[in-house]
């Protein structure tokens, strides 16, 4: 899903960024001077690089920008007490863009940010409710629901067992938004499918999403979704011990076990850091949030697997399409709901 064509856009637009945007808007932008072209992107992690997902997808679009000469630097597993002075330690250092990988990152990021008046701060999430977001600051809103309720609709064609697991992470809005969609997609397919879903509490604990996993699957489950990165190879680990099917997360998963994965929850961050920064480059980057799902190329699934039939796959991609020219909706439900 990650174009070398976003990688170089990313990269001629932060090199752009200094000579249209390094001062207020009110006030005109100077000749960029050598020293002022000097770019630095930081990027801030809530899990591990080594998650095969949420994390390691960010990671590697940081990679491709650093391998064009961008000067950058990551911490990864940061705690969400540490985030506010991950962030402000960064813009003390002078980097250009601070991103915020995670939506748990977007209160931490607001209280930065009038601090740092020429730091950007990018928040790849949900912005917190009923807040003025600063000028500086940029919301990304990932519609990855819209590609879980095609996953759940995968799934509720495909199980034998009319049995479908979901392993996910804490239990934040975007994760709840995954779950119900998920579970919606399976239902209206197959009203006779039973949903077990849990979110485990954590993102970080691979043994915790093998024990859910394997309660899942003790209790006849033939289809495991994960969206819980390191917590989720755990739950990836279990699915493969047994033969059960798959579908990842982050992106395309399938390299683990190629005749177990359906196919995988896509999230395109290098595309969507490449977005982002071009909004700064226009002057619409900060003051609001940003809604990007499958239309906007951000949101998909992975390839299917060879044991998808045609009929299947074609009904979903029909659906995709319905979902790309407005035509169906995807439910967005921040909450719990009956499995």
């Amino acid at each position: 899903m990650r174009k070398h064509v976003w990688t170089v856009l990313s990269v001629l637009v932060l090199l752009s960024l200094l000579t249209t945007q390094c001062k207020p808007a009110s006030t005109p932008a100077p000749t960029a001077t050598p020293e002022a072209k000097k770019i630095k992107v930081a990027l801030l992690l809530p899990g591990s690089v080594g998650d095969a997902g949420w994390n390691a997808n960010a990671y590697k679009g940081l990679q491709e920008i650093a391998a064009q000469g961008i000067e950058t630097a990551y911490t990864e597993s940061v705690p969400i007490p540490d985030m506010e002075a991950a962030f402000r330690g960064y813009a003390e250092q002078g980097y250009t863009l601070i991103i915020g990988h995670g939506f748990e990152f977007g209160e931490p990021a607001l209280k930065v940010a009038p601090d740092f008046p020429d730091v950007y701060f990018h928040v790849s999430g949900k912005a917190p409710p009923d807040v003025e977001i600063p000028k500086n600051v940029g919301f990304l809103d990932q519609q990855e629901f819209q590609g879980a309720y095609l996953c759940g609709v995968l799934a509720g064609l495909m199980t034998k067992t009319n049995k479908i697991g979901y392993v996910g992470g804490m239990e934040i809005p975007p994760q709840l938004a995954n779950l119900a969609a998920y579970t919606k997609g399976a239902q209206s397919v197959n009203p006779d499918v039973e949903i077990l879903g849990v979110l485990t509490g954590t993102f970080e604990d691979p043994a915790k999403g093998r024990e859910a996993a394997k309660a899942q699957i003790a209790n006849g489950i033939d289809i495991l979704m994960q969206t819980a990165d390191s917590t989720g190879m755990g739950a990836i680990q279990a699915a493969k011990e047994k033969g059960i099917y798959i579908i990842g997360y982050g992106g395309d998963q399938s390299e683990i076990a190629p005749d177990l994965f359906l196919t995988s929850l896509v999230v395109d961050n290098p595309k969507a850091i490449a977005m982002q920064v071009e909004r700064i480059k226009k002057g619409t980057f900060g003051g609001s949030v940003w809604v990007a799902g499958i239309k906007e190329g951000i949101i998909d699934i992975a390839p299917f697997g060879p044991m998808v039939p045609k009929d299947v796959q074609d009904k979903i991609m029909a659906l995709r399409e319905d979902i790309i020219s407005g035509k169906f909706q995807v439910p967005e439900i921040y909450e719990r709901i009956d499995q």
